[in-house]
């Protein structure tokens, strides 16, 4: 599987720009992109909930953790890990991918390294492979665009733990495959094969972004993290749909962690499901919306809508009054009755800024969603 072009159009003002980055130090994005310095605690008071008292979704009272470095206007892609009591954070900002780090998940963020150092690569994504030990990093690395087209590629890198691979000043051993797809979430299935969420093509909404979003989800399988993956089936799985409001586009897809490991007896209709998280792209009057939507699926290949608004954009202007695009999730072993989502978000349409916060949500809520059928808000 080679690269694609992600672009379907040969004008370049549909092109995706890659910026020339300011080179910086860690220190200085440290202290230009952290803005939870002090310590906090995990009483109620901490934290919000964005749908009213009633809802479970619970948004972190100091949101955003993480902003944009000085003169630029996005930070976004965050994927998370926790090693030895460490919460590692990665995203994306001009120069490549970062990697940062916090004891708590939420305050005193420190700059340790750009793992991956080129402009053009974003929207990484970590998995462990408990066997080997090894720390196995996806992204997405896009090249200048040629002729009106941009060509994006996914790429692996991996660091075998404990090595202190991650750690400040140190390197990493570095493996490199490529995969035609991006915004990937490779989980273990039951029958002991690795499948891979990928996202392709493009949604040209255009008015309100310039760089548009992925249109559809498929699904690959490999025997090992590794590869190789092929393709399971040629139509995409998820993609867009009729509607109030219509789906245009789907983004990012992950299973959340913690539910990704199916028990279920379908024709028993008892068990646990697997869980997921999707960002969907609506249509709106004036505009296009990017949310969190919960999907459940007994199988891993066929996921059916459980809340559409999941993690929503707030109706006030705040940080995340536009668009929440990418995401990851995980059970923090200090908070281990909620799963922590770190997303990013948009502040506006046009001219905006792209920042990075955190939510959680209680684990019982989950399960039982997990063991039950039933559909809520905005089920389809």
């Amino acid at each position: 599987m080679g690269a694609v072009t992600s672009l379907g159009r040969s004008e370049l003002k549909y092109a995706v720009q890659i910026h020339p980055p300011v080179h910086r130090s860690l220190s200085e994005l440290t202290e230009q992109m952290v803005t939870v310095t002090g310590a906090v605690n995990f009483c109620s008071s901490s934290w919000q909930r964005p749908g009213g008292p009633s809802s479970a979704l619970q948004d972190f009272a100091a949101n955003p953790l993480l902003q944009p470095p000085l003169g630029e206007s996005w930070v976004s892609g965050p994927c998370v890990l926790e090693i030895d009591d460490y919460v590692h954070l990665w995203v994306g900002i001009s120069s490549g991918i970062l990697h940062l780090v916090s004891h708590d998940g939420l305050s005193t963020w420190t700059a340790v390294e750009m793992t991956v150092d080129c402009p053009g690569a974003s929207r990484a994504s970590v998995t462990r492979e408990p066997k080997s030990n090894v720390v196995y990093l996806f992204y997405e690395q896009t090249d200048p665009p040629q002729h009106g087209f941009t060509s994006t590629k996914v790429k692996l890198i991996s660091a075998k733990l404990p090595s202190a691979a991650f750690s400040a000043g140190t390197g990493c051993g570095v493996k490199l495959r490529r995969f035609s797809s991006r915004n990937w979430s490779g989980r273990r299935c039951k029958w002991q094969k690795w499948l891979l969420y990928y996202s392709a093509s493009s949604v040209f909404r255009r008015k309100d972004s310039k760089n548009p979003p992925p249109m559809y989800i498929g699904i690959a399988a490999a025997p090992a993290v590794e590869g190789p993956y092929r393709r399971i089936n040629e139509k995409p799985f998820l993609g867009t749909s009729e509607g109030v409001p219509q789906v245009i586009g789907a983004g990012s897809f992950k299973m959340i962690k913690g539910f990704d490991v199916l028990n279920y007896d379908e024709e028993a209709g008892i068990g646990r499901r697997l869980l997921a998280l999707e960002s969907r792209i609506t249509r709106s009057k004036d505009s296009s919306v990017s949310s969190i939507a919960l999907l459940a699926s007994a199988d891993g290949f066929s996921w059916s809508l459980i809340d559409a608004n999941f993690l929503a954009p707030s109706a006030e202007k705040s940080w995340k009054k536009a668009n929440i695009h990418t995401f990851d999730t995980m059970i923090p072993s200090f908070d281990p009755d909620h799963v922590f989502i770190y997303y990013d978000a948009r502040d506006n349409f046009k001219k905006s800024t792209e920042c990075v916060g955190v939510a959680r949500i209680p684990v019982v809520f989950l399960e039982s969603i997990a063991c039950t059928t039933a559909t809520r808000v905005g089920a389809t």
